[in-house]
């Protein structure tokens, strides 16, 4: 948890009464927006910049970097001009009304109007701009994913979309997808959870070798295919579960690249394999926070930093080696319906995403190996064994 260091303790402040001096914070927030709209040139993209700070400070910090992301699009008219997944971001974040497609806030005194919203007194909203400023300072350039504002074009109007939004997983199978992630998640019957989450898998895999088939058949779809998209970690334990989102996206033909600082991955593949790791990841995450809870309530004493540590890690090999295995039940099927030309398509996606991969991060690093909680391993591992992957029978649907 932050905690803030309070300058005048003595002082009297009334939480209700919002004064109106704020011309210090003003201040304070131009030089904020300056390095936000930096920060948008050099790779960072609008939920990038309020998860780092959310996860940085707090969640009241990253509400003023919202206000600073509306007085951005404004003077950027980012509405006719961003590229769609930046809008679909701005929509998320509130900044974007989905239907009038229109700015929310950021027409004039964005701070005093933030600081209204909170209740914050002048002098704690002075703190509170000067840790954002200084945490926004320490951020590094990025690669770009999508083009910054200074690219964008007069408008975006009739625009082909970028490669996120094609060649995605469809409509239908995807709402299948989901059900079945939803039902593994909800279910209190691990075997149960175990079904639903194979058979997600499967029809995962049989779309992902679907659209492999697909591209294939079309003159420069494999090395234009490759997409990226920035997957954010929460803490506690982020380096487990970027681990654990690497381990789930390898089975899925994906590469993953873990951003400490910034707090996020960065997974590179084709689209469908990317959607659907990101969707994959949600749900086992939520399987395992479940399970570790449980371990650790029936035995206090594993209730320890490197107990839940080693429970993810254990937790993530297990799954990752029965997601597998459903992936290759599916792959010999698919074997039998395209015939022996699949191979060649398999190895050349591969061979694209490798080198995709290796461009964008010619300097990565491992992460250094840890000792493990014995107790904490293998406790994961059983709790990977009885996960719900959907190791069912393969699914046809879509």
């Amino acid at each position: 948890m932050h905690v803030q260091c309070r300058r005048d303790r003595g002082r009297s402040r009334d939480p209700r009464r919002v004064p109106d001096d704020h011309r210090p914070v003003l201040h304070r927030l131009s030089t904020i927006q300056h390095s936000v709209d930096l920060l948008l040139e050099n790779g960072w993209q609008p939920a990038d910049l309020v998860h780092a700070v959310k996860r940085g400070i707090n969640q009241r910090a990253s509400r003023l970097v919202v206000v600073c992301l509306a007085v951005h699009a404004r003077q950027t008219g980012a509405t006719e001009r961003a590229p769609e997944e930046w809008l679909d971001q701005l929509t998320e974040l509130g900044v974007l009304h989905p239907e009038r497609g229109t700015i929310t806030g950021g027409v004039s005194d964005p701070v005093a109007t933030w600081a209204k919203a909170e209740k914050v007194h002048p002098d704690e909203a002075h703190e509170q701009a000067s840790e954002v400023l200084t945490l926004l300072r320490s951020l590094p350039r990025l690669s770009h994913l999508l083009p910054p504002p200074s690219k964008w074009p007069a408008s975006n109007k009739g625009h082909i979309p970028t490669v996120n939004h094609t060649g995605e997983i469809d409509a239908k199978a995807l709402k299948v997808i989901r059900a079945l992630l939803a039902k593994a998640e909800g279910t209190e019957f691990e075997a149960e959870a175990e079904s639903f989450t194979a058979k997600a898998q499967e029809l995962m895999t049989k779309h992902s070798i679907d659209a492999a088939v697909l591209a294939a058949s079309e003159v420069g779809a494999t090395h234009r295919g490759v997409t990226s998209r920035r997957v954010h970690i929460d803490n506690p334990y982020a380096d487990e579960k970027a681990t654990f989102l690497s381990a789930i996206g390898e089975v899925n033909g994906v590469r993953s690249v873990w951003s400490p600082q910034a707090g996020f991955s960065t997974v590179m593949g084709f689209p469908v394999d990317v959607q659907l790791t990101d969707l994959l990841f949600t749900s086992l995450l939520v399987q395992a926070t479940r399970a570790m809870s449980e371990a650790t309530a029936r035995d206090r004493r594993l209730s320890t930093p490197s107990f839940k540590r080693a429970f993810l890690i254990a937790f993530a090999d297990r799954v990752a080696e029965r997601l597998e295995e459903a992936r290759d039940h599916v792959a010999t099927a698919a074997q039998q319906q395209y015939g022996s030309a699949l191979v060649p398509i398999l190895a050349d996606r591969k061979e694209a995403v490798e080198s995709a991969y290796t461009e964008a991060f010619p300097n990565v690093t491992m992460m250094p190996a840890r000792r493990l909680n014995a107790h904490g391993w293998h406790a994961g591992r059983a709790a990977g064994d009885r996960a719900d992957i959907g190791a069912g029978a393969a699914l046809t649907q879509g």
